[in-house]
């Protein structure tokens, strides 16, 4: 099966702004293997407070996207490079009113809960975001803690019109058991939209979208794979409407597979 031009609207690759690449050199190298695996539009989505939407801070990161965009068309062109934000909820009367810090032009924005954690109220800070005229992407809505025990929030999030966006590593449990079972739940009852990387450029912390299309086309969800991956990703940017992701059922043994092609065993 050919692979799909891939889509990641969520990696740290912004040199020296957060725990993300520390330098040019580690972005560059990232984005250079991106290009070797066939990923062809990346948004690189620094953690930024919304509290801090406007300020210094910003600023800084944008500066430091310049360098990296002018290095990555010399060494990767094959790369189209975008820049937006991982909005930090921290402030229930931020200023989300520019509509530059969405993902693309499609009136999306990356959002996340506070310290990894399930917040107290979480349908209110999301409608925080969607009274701003944003629809939200909630990254990594499996790895906040006590979600597996809130499962019934995922449901209510969709309902609010937020789109799940899980992490790659999340599948096969770079994130923890919590993370990893609540992922494969989503999966199963058809509860993501898309799947993004969360790469911060480390060595333990370089998940791919390539991976995870790799991972579910050799667990026998082809048409999940090209859709979470490919197709719902360039839907989120562009603001045209998501295809919904039929359930993914593994065909039996193909954690087996799975393990000999990662490992080469």
């Amino acid at each position: 099966m050919s692979v799909p031009p891939l889509v990641d609207i969520h990696c740290h690759f912004v040199p020296g702004v957060d725990d993300g690449a520390r330098d040019l050199d580690d972005a560059i190298a990232q984005l250079t293997e991106y290009d070797r695996l066939g990923i062809r539009t990346v948004v690189t989505t620094p953690h930024l407070a919304a509290s801090a939407v406007h300020g210094r801070w910003r600023d800084d990161i944008e500066a430091a996207f310049a360098d990296l965009s002018r290095e990555a068309a010399r060494a990767c062109p094959g790369v189209h490079l975008g820049l937006s934000f991982e909005f930090r909820l921290d402030d229930p009367d931020a200023d989300l009113s520019d509509r530059s810090i969405g993902l693309g032009e499609g009136g999306r924005l990356l959002v996340e809960f506070p310290m990894l954690a399930m917040p107290a109220y979480p349908d209110r800070m999301l409608e925080i975001v969607v009274t701003a005229g944003w629809a939200p992407v909630l990254a990594h809505p499996e790895r906040y803690s006590g979600v597996e025990r809130a499962y019934g929030w995922v449901a209510r999030w969709r309902e609010m019109g937020a789109l799940m966006c899980l992490n790659a590593g999340s599948l096969w449990g770079e994130h923890g058991g919590e993370a990893q079972r609540v992922a494969r739940r989503m999966l199963a009852d058809s509860s993501v939209d898309l799947i993004a990387s969360d790469n911060h450029a480390r060595p333990n912390r370089a998940a791919t979208v390539r991976q995870a299309w790799d991972y579910l086309t050799e667990a026998g969800c082809e048409e999940q794979a090209n859709l979470l991956t490919a197709a719902n990703p360039a839907a989120v940017l562009s603001g045209e409407r998501l295809t919904a992701v039929p359930p993914c059922e593994p065909r039996s043994g193909w954690m087996d597979r799975l393990r000999r092609a990662l490992t080469g065993g």
